[in-house]
C-alpha cells in the first residue's frame, strides 16, 4: 500500500489478509486479517477501518485517508 504521507504509513500496522468470503449483501461480507474475522464498520486496528469488502481487494481507511488492498 503506498501513502503520500510517511507519517499516516506509519500509523497503519501490517494487515495480512487470510481470506475473505464476498456476497452481494454487505452483512454477509468478511474478510480474515491477521487471523482474525472482521465485517464491514469493524476496525481491524486502531484508527483504521473496513470499509468495504469487495470481490478482488478491500478499501480501508486510517484518519479519513482510504487505501486499498488486493488480495
Amino acid at each position: 500500500v503506498l501513502f503520500r504521507s510517511p507519517e499516516l504509513r506509519q500509523q497503519v500496522p501490517t494487515l495480512a489478509i487470510g481470506g475473505a468470503m464476498h456476497s452481494e449483501q454487505a452483512e454477509r461480507r468478511m474478510l480474515i486479517i491477521n487471523g482474525q474475522l472482521y465485517r464491514e464498520g469493524e476496525q481491524p486496528a486502531p484508527g483504521v477501518v473496513l470499509e468495504r469488502i469487495q470481490l478482488k481487494s478491500a478499501v480501508l481507511s486510517v484518519r479519513g485517508t482510504r487505501f486499498e488492498i488486493a488480495y
